[in-house]
């Protein structure tokens, strides 16, 4: 009779069954762990779940269950966290709290983004109104130079949620070893006290942050509290790498002090309303600026920002500015000197341009119909950019007629090198008659665009645009906004 001892897989050393299920994607690395209980606590082992995204939303409970599953031992564990939630759900704002809540007992924390449903939270509900008050500059196009308090109605829900959100924030900045990233996802609720998260970032994690997203969307863009932010709260971030801010605060002494000591890569401009009191930048500081970060690009995103389309012209764009995406999203117009001006201007760093509206806003023929003679003389702006700027990959046009041969135009000069082109078939129109396309018209045109880009292309129909691009009547913007805006962030 043999006395060798017998040797089972179940009393494989851990260090070495985590090392060997390291080379397992995830479900193999389940079904392993699923062959007998002494492999199954591998499985949560916190090399293996270091970042975590997590799901709080009414409509899907199956992702929130398991979310809630996730949360219960991973939020102590992971380094990255990526929270989705519905910011118009009670239930989902508790369990987003919950999260954060955990994240406070974590050191660990390199990565905090917050992805909401909506900019703001409130809460549908018969609970009394809470009153949230800030006394700050108002920044209101009539009446910009008062001092006025903010007063903004909330449920209870949603200021429970903010405060503790607020807090749970704060005490992850101050516990988190080298907190990385922190993006606070446009929520203007949390933006609001971007004011107060600054200073503890600089004592905190000065040396440490490199993406920061600061900046917000607005509930109502054309009356809001300006905060007490300064160029000095950015002077202690010396590894800032990636930045998204509100025009408000941005300025030739902001840009002097990113200059300065800042490797930045990437930043993000959301332009709301102008105070008149706002001196705005200057060109030779966006000079200095490109010069020191010669890698930087600048995204400006217009959001309902009707005093962004007037002064795009007359100083909020210049010509030194690193400019490589521009969006306005929801403005009711479109300046087409300024149009002209950037196909000159950013004919070297320009790769990305959306003009969205929807498709019944008062300002729809401006590109064809509603052009003046001395205009129409001139080459159309969107063909001049096609032309000159060289490396423009995406070009997004709704809530505009445009003219059939314009985008025949744009698809030959660009070529393969336009590899997004997105223009519904209700905007397209018919040579100088400013008729809508017709069936047949729009099959010529989708065969001409093909060519000229080298495969396969056909405009968008009417059901494949978002709810709020199809009719002002569906006025939350929020859901086709924020998920470009915090892309564009996250993605570098």
């Amino acid at each position: 009779m043999s006395t060798q001892p017998q040797w089972h897989w179940n009393f494989l050393p851990s260090v070495i069954l985590i090392e060997i299920l390291s080379y397992l994607p995830l479900s193999d690395r389940i079904s392993a762990c699923s062959t007998c209980k002494s492999w199954r606590p591998a499985l949560f082992h916190p090399n293996f779940w270091r970042k975590l995204a997590f799901e709080f939303k009414s409509n899907e409970i199956g992702q929130v269950e398991r979310s809630k599953f996730l949360a219960s031992w991973g939020a102590r564990k992971l380094r990255s966290c990526v929270l989705h939630f519905e910011t118009i759900s009670a239930s989902c704002l508790s369990e987003t709290d919950h999260v954060l809540l955990k994240l406070t007992r974590n050191p660990q924390v390199e990565e905090l983004v917050l992805w909401p449903s909506h900019c703001h939270t409130f809460l549908r509900g018969q609970d009394r109104f809470y009153y949230y008050y800030q006394l700050r500059n108002n920044n209101n196009n009539n009446n910009k130079n008062t001092i006025a308090s903010r007063c903004l109605p909330i449920r209870r829900s949603s200021y429970q949620f903010i405060e503790s959100a607020l807090e749970s924030i704060e005490e992850v900045i101050i516990n988190s070893r080298n907190l990385r990233t922190l993006i606070l996802g446009c929520l203007q609720d949390l933006t609001d006290r971007i004011d107060v998260l600054l200073p503890i970032l600089g004592q905190y994690q000065g040396s440490s942050i490199s993406t920061l997203g600061a900046a917000s969307v607005k509930y109502d863009p054309n009356s809001y509290a300006l905060l007490d932010i300064t160029p000095d709260h950015f002077t202690p971030l010396t590894n800032l790498q990636v930045l998204s801010l509100d025009y408000d605060y941005v300025n030739d002494r902001l840009l002097s002090v990113l200059t300065h000591n800042h490797p930045l890569r990437k930043f993000v401009i959301h332009v709301h309303g102008i105070d008149q009191t706002h001196r705005g930048t200057t060109d030779y500081m966006w000079h200095r600026f490109k010069q020191q970060h010669p890698q930087c690009s600048l995204t400006v995103n217009l959001i309902h920002s009707y005093d962004g389309v007037e002064q795009l012209s007359s100083g909020l764009l210049h010509p030194s500015m690193p400019l490589t995406h521009f969006r306005a999203f929801f403005c009711e117009w479109i300046d087409l000197a300024a149009l002209r001006e950037m196909s000159s201007w950013y004919a070297g760093t320009l790769c990305h341009l959306m003009l969205v509206d929807t498709l019944n806003h008062s300002g729809w023929g401006i590109l064809t119909h509603a052009r003046g003679e001395e205009e129409h003389d001139s080459p159309d702006p969107l063909v001049m950019m096609a032309w000159r700027c060289k490396n423009l990959e995406h070009l997004t046009l709704y809530g505009y007629s445009y003219s059939g041969c314009d985008v025949v135009a744009i698809a030959r000069l660009r070529g393969a090198g336009l590899k997004e082109l997105c223009i519904p078939e209700y905007c397209l129109e018919v040579g100088d008659s400013h008729e809508l396309a017709e069936e047949e018209d729009i099959e010529s045109i989708t065969e001409d665009v093909s060519a000229g880009l080298g495969r396969n292309w056909r405009p968008q129909n009417l059901m494949e645009l978002h709810q709020s691009v199809q009719s002002s009547s569906n006025t939350d913007t929020d859901e086709y906004m924020l998920p470009i805006l915090l892309s564009d962030i996250k993605a570098v």
